[in-house]
């Protein structure tokens, strides 16, 4: 685990203990000098030495420098006059300063990487906090997460996981995840703050070799709202869309009869001419408020895998097919693609049928490339004109019941697929629909 920087009522606490240490050492100096034991006091040295080296790096030598001193000076002072016992000082003098040198070398090393991981830790954009495996307490955690649910970081050291993350079943899903992967991405979780408001965050963990997991995380609360407000603003724009559609829809159908009425009562050949003409203006209306429907739903519901086998199998299920032969020659492979997948295939196939004039066979059929699978639609209708091949894409270009072309094409560029007509004029059309490597895969049988 990261060491955490020392706080000032910490430091402190060290610099008494360091008072005392050398304190301690002085009156057991004295003791000792006087009555004639050299052995063991030199070692009492040692304590606030370390002490110092700990605490104190850069100040560590000057420390021991001075401790050096002080201990010379007191056998001087205080012992018998003798070579000896004045040499045996003089090496320990040099074995302090020494020693103290080699420690404070050392813990500043120390300190200055313990320093950089804490400033990583403590001071990262993203919010960090770890807990204990077995307890689920709390161990540690930095600035950015504790300003996130509203907490001091000294007062979350006293929470445990349960009291951030209180739903049961969410919590024991985090907790077992982590325990059977060990390392996870991206898990999204919900805090309770310390104003008991909740906080959606993206978490990624990870087990320690001791026991404890580090959690990193990323607030998404506001990313949250705003999605849910989106969500709720699309369902109600939704709602007033098909409420007025349906109404709309109520008043052609009623329209579109009073002119079947007036076709009947009427017996003046020109006014037929100008009812006919209001008749295909209200037809008109109608597809494209059909086609608002339709429209409306693209993009609304997440992307998806779709087996292709199946979902033509699905659009041709409600198409009158009359006397025309559907061959279908597909692998077991999925694409992701827009939910409206399966309406694609049904306006293609239906737009040959009402448009191919000849049509006996449709054919679908897919080939893999390098860098792409094309689902290929084909029939042996009259075809495309050249000229018209990117038109009928277009949505100011329809016939009939109108946009279906244009429509099929804005669900797939969903997903970056793409929709184009490549077939021969007289022999039939060849619609193609081109899936990304990254957008298409095997299934097993």
């Amino acid at each position: 685990m990261t060491m955490r920087p020392f706080s000032r009522k910490k430091q402190m606490l060290f610099d008494v203990c360091i008072l005392v240490s050398i304190l301690a050492a002085v009156l057991v100096t004295y003791f000792s000098i006087s009555r004639d034991i050299y052995d063991v006091f030199p070692y009492f040295y040692l304590i606030p030495i370390i002490l110092i080296a700990f605490s104190r790096p850069k100040l560590s030598i000057y420390g021991t420098v001075i401790i050096g001193w002080l201990y010379l000076a007191l056998v001087y002072l205080l012992g018998v006059p003798d070579l000896k016992l004045y040499a045996l000082a003089t090496v320990w003098f040099y074995i302090f300063v020494s020693l103290g040198v080699l420690i404070s070398t050392y813990s500043q090393v120390y300190r200055k990487e313990g320093d950089k991981n804490c400033g990583v830790y403590y001071n990262s954009q993203a919010g960090i906090f770890s807990y204990d495996r077995d307890t689920l307490k709390i161990r540690d955690a930095n600035r950015k997460f504790a300003h996130m649910i509203r907490y001091e970081c000294d007062e979350l050291m006293k929470k445990s996981l349960p009291d951030l993350i209180p739903d049961t079943d969410e919590r024991k899903k985090f907790i077992d995840k982590i325990r059977d992967l060990k390392r996870v991405g991206d898990i999204e979780v919900r805090f309770r703050a310390w104003d008991g408001s909740m906080r959606w965050a993206l978490v990624s963990a990870a087990e320690t070799g001791e026991p404890g997991v580090i959690c990193t995380v990323v607030d998404i609360t506001d990313s949250k709202l705003a999605q849910e407000a989106l969500t709720q603003a699309n369902k109600k724009l939704n709602l007033l869309n098909n409420i007025t559609r349906h109404d709309i829809l109520n008043q052609l159908t009623a329209l579109l009869g009073y002119i079947e009425i007036a076709k009947q009562d009427n017996s003046d050949p020109a006014m037929t001419k100008y009812i006919e003409k209001e008749e295909s203006a209200a037809n008109a209306i109608r597809s494209q408020i059909l086609f608002t429907r339709d429209y409306q739903n693209i993009g609304v519901h997440s992307p998806q895998w779709h087996n292709i086998a199946e979902t033509v199998t699905l659009a041709t299920a409600s198409i009158d097919l009359r006397s025309i032969v559907i061959r279908a020659n597909i692998p077991p492979v999925e694409i992701y693609a827009d939910p409206l997948l399966e309406k694609v295939f049904y306006n293609l196939i239906e737009n040959s049928i009402r448009h191919g004039q000849h049509v006996t066979e449709i054919s679908v059929r897919t080939v893999e490339r390098a860098d792409n699978l094309d689902i290929i639609i084909e029939d042996n209708g009259v075809g495309v004109p050249d000229a018209e091949k990117e038109h009928i894409f277009r949505r100011e270009y329809f016939k009939n019941t109108g946009f279906g072309l244009f429509l099929s094409r804005e669900i797939l560029a969903i997903t970056n697929l793409t929709l184009s007509e490549a077939g021969t004029p007289g022999k039939g059309a060849r619609f193609i629909i081109r899936v990304p490597r990254e957008h298409f895969r095997s299934i097993a049988d």
